[in-house]
């Protein structure tokens, strides 16, 4: 995989998806062969999407964000209430997805260290253009794809609680549960508790 590609992660494969992830979490945890995953993804459509072809790509998405995880985390996010399970979603996407995690870190950071009200949609095209020198493939991909990314960003951070809605992009505050920030820690990642609180 390409380093633009690995930086990206599976960003643009859609938005927090709460219930789809705690239902992924607890699939992912009985170990599935491909056979059980597919019956249960299609046949059974736990996820209760119209039509297996969504159904296969949220779970795919998902997956990639959750793949790495370790079982305690996953029961974790299978199990937690939806505050809990929504930072661990989000921490697992950052995880996934490093550039979300950059832009949590440097322009998040910033915008609050400047006491702004809100984000805008300039804010992660300078972000885009910056990161583009440091991996060029990000400047080689289609408008279309690198608006659908930035929809999708925007989206996680209001879906997180970060910002009040992808429209006004008002900045909110959070505060990482003492659970998530442990085991966090414990995985050694207490460089996504930072970006998780700018």
């Amino acid at each position: 995989m390409s380093e633009h590609k690995r930086y990206l992660g599976d960003l643009i494969g859609g938005s927090l998806m709460l219930r789809e992830s705690q239902i992924i979490a607890d699939l992912l945890l009985t170990e599935p062969t491909l056979e059980d995953w597919n019956k249960a993804i299609v046949e059974e459509n736990i996820l209760q999407k119209p039509s297996a072809a969504s159904a296969k790509r949220n779970a795919a998405t998902i997956k990639k964000r959750l793949e790495s995880l370790n079982n305690e985390y996953l029961q974790k996010l299978a199990y937690s209430g939806t505050e809990e399970a929504t930072q661990l979603m989000f921490a697992a996407t950052l995880i996934n997805a490093p550039i979300l995690a950059d832009f949590m870190r440097i322009v998040v950071t910033d915008a609050k260290r400047m006491y702004r009200e809100a984000l805008s949609v300039d804010d992660w095209q300078h972000f885009w253009q910056e990161r583009g020198r440091l991996y060029p493939g990000l400047l080689e991909m289609s408008e279309a794809s690198t608006y659908k990314i930035s929809q999708v960003a925007f989206k996680v951070l209001a879906d997180a609680g970060y910002i009040d809605s992808t429209k006004h992009k008002k900045l909110m505050n959070i505060f990482v549960s003492p659970d998530v920030r442990i085991l966090l820690s414990e995985m050694d990642r207490d460089d996504i508790v930072r970006a998780m609180e700018p």
